[in-house]
């Protein structure tokens, strides 16, 4: 005895409709996915950034504020202390050094210490508003900058970018810091900027202006710049300034600083 079957015509349509179900479920899966993958990425990559630009604020800040905590404090970057006093008595640290500046402020880069910089059209301080720190910034900021390799003090007015490593020279540079393994800002061993490998780094040095009030008068600003990765941090400070002694008396500190006073252009 025979048996039929009768098929169904709508199978193997009914097949090939799964199918197509199951591909477009397939990619749009693959495709979210994806979406997924790609998003959690680019959050991985922020997170990252703005941890490192954080933490290259808060390197730029010890830096600069450990330059300015020992140039107030009796620095001798020079380790000269027995050369000479200062008129009032004192040894010969760096802030009582640095008061020559004013005293020849038509000529001011011999009596420069080492990290010391200032602005100037000629020779002279002419220059009333602190501008090295944003020439830095300019320079580090623009894409395939020149290097300028500075070979004095006395950076041109005219200049307007700079990189870092260009503040480097034999004879003088910015003080320059790294962090060691327990995250502590120490003195870096490397000849300049460029040198130094580390992934935390950072430079502090100090600009010299003319007092924008007083024509006798020089002001000092601390400027420093991090890098944290492929994060750039620019901050700077007033330290203080130094004035005709003529005016304010022989007894006057060296350098009269204040965080209260207003320095801004």
């Amino acid at each position: 005895m025979k048996t039929y079957h009768r098929q169904n015509p709508n199978i193997r349509q009914q097949s090939g409709a799964i199918l197509i179900f199951v591909l477009v479920v397939l990619g749009i899966l693959i495709i979210s996915s994806t979406q997924f993958f790609s998003m959690a990425t680019d959050s991985t990559k922020i997170s990252g950034a703005s941890r490192d630009s954080s933490e290259s604020i808060l390197l730029t800040e010890s830096a600069m504020e450990n330059l300015r905590g020992q140039f107030i404090n009796n620095l001798d970057y020079a380790g000269d202390v027995d050369v000479a006093l200062c008129d009032f008595g004192g040894t010969s640290v760096d802030k009582c050094e640095a008061g020559d500046i004013r005293e020849n402020m038509t000529a001011p880069v011999t009596f420069l210490m080492p990290y010391m910089y200032f602005v100037s059209d000629a020779a002279a301080l002419d220059q009333d508003q602190p501008s090295l720190l944003q020439t830095v910034a300019n320079g580090e900021g623009a894409f395939n900058a020149t290097s300028t390799q500075l070979t004095t003090q006395i950076v041109s007015s005219a200049t307007t970018q700079l990189r870092v490593n260009d503040l480097f020279a034999n004879s003088f540079k910015p003080l320059l810091f790294t962090v060691n393994d327990n995250g502590l800002l120490v003195d870096s061993a490397a000849a300049n900027w460029d040198a130094e490998t580390g992934t935390h780094k950072a430079a502090a040095w100090i600009e010299v202006i003319l007092n924008p009030d007083d024509d006798e008068a020089i002001d000092l600003y601390v400027q420093a710049v991090a890098q944290v990765g492929s994060s750039r941090s620019f901050l700077q400070r007033y330290v203080g300034s130094y004035f005709n002694d003529d005016t304010l008396g022989e007894l006057v500190s060296p350098l009269a600083e204040s965080s209260n006073i207003n320095r801004e252009p």
